[in-house]
């Protein structure tokens, strides 16, 4: 389930930072300690994730897999989307453009494929696995938007352009197949966009799958088949995944004491929430504050 508008998810829109806007992109990069997850979201932009060490849970509107390294996700504006490790030491870089650099040539190609990209007449899939003869050379294009992002050389904006319209003509014979196959089908709906929703609001408060399963207006035996399916954790583990993201975030600013961090997050006990923080992270909270001294 995925807006067909921004108003349902309203209170996860990002502003997300773009410093230039008259080369409106900017590159982000995933990796413990500083960032651990993208949280679910939308945005006005466009989006890549490319999985650059290790392995993530990604989830695009209602659709969710796990990538490895060297492999990508493609998201659309205002699509839901997130991503978290399944493994330590992971990381991930996700470059972030406005549409304003797609568009403009007015010429055929604009009028022929980006056009009906924008307006989702046409859809890309939304990941690119090893599976796919394609994701090699994606990934290599990438790996260039990267590298001419962080180093900023003369013209630097020409080569990310170029590289942002090649990555778009290398998948996008993989969106007509796809356009061709939902026109017959329909598109798929999934149950538990609502909860998403609510959990992204409400993630310190206690919850069980019974509450859970009659937001999703779901069995509570087909609720954990269907959450697990399109996040790949349980309840519980996604739960303590958002509590966790909140509680770096909180540590990282140094306000407040281990125990009143783990109130904030949502965790009664601090015993407990040591060994999730722990078992997520790799680390106990002691230890991750230490890696941002006061200044």
């Amino acid at each position: 389930m995925q807006p067909a508008d921004g108003s349902l998810y309203s209170w996860k829109r990002e502003h997300t930072e773009i410093p230039d806007q008259t080369f409106p992109v900017n590159l982000f990069h995933i990796h413990f300690p500083d960032r651990m997850i993208i949280p679910p979201h939308w945005h006005e932009h466009i989006e890549w994730i490319l999985v650059t060490q290790g392995s993530f849970q990604v989830q695009v509107g209602a659709v969710s897999r796990e990538l490895a390294a060297g492999e990508a996700a493609w998201i659309n504006r205002r699509q839901m989307h997130a991503a978290y490790p399944t493994e330590q030491n992971s990381e991930l870089y996700a470059v972030v453009f406005n549409e304003a650099l797609l568009k403009g040539a007015h010429d055929s190609t604009e009028a022929q494929y980006i056009r009906p990209l924008l307006s989702e007449d046409v859809r890309l899939p939304a990941f690119y696995g090893k599976e796919l003869l394609v994701t090699d050379s994606l990934q290599a294009c990438l790996e260039r938007i990267f590298h001419a992002f962080a180093h900023r050389t003369i013209a630097h904006e020409l080569r990310i352009k170029g590289e942002l319209l090649a990555a778009l003509g290398l998948i996008y014979p993989y969106a007509e197949q796809i356009a061709r196959s939902q026109q017959r089908t329909g598109r798929p709906e999934n149950g538990i966009g609502a909860l998403l929703v609510h959990l992204g609001g409400h993630f310190r408060e206690p919850i069980t799958v019974e509450q859970a399963a009659r937001i999703c207006c779901l069995t509570p035996n087909y609720f954990c088949h269907l959450f697990k399916k399109t996040t790949g954790k349980t309840l519980v583990e996604y739960v303590h995944m958002l509590r966790i993201h909140e509680a770096t975030r909180l540590l990282q600013l140094r306000r407040d004491s281990i125990q009143g961090v783990a109130e904030q997050a949502g965790f009664s006990n601090p015993t407990y929430f040591g060994r999730v923080f722990k078992q997520v992270t790799g680390v106990t909270p002691s230890e991750y504050m230490k890696r941002f001294p006061r200044e």
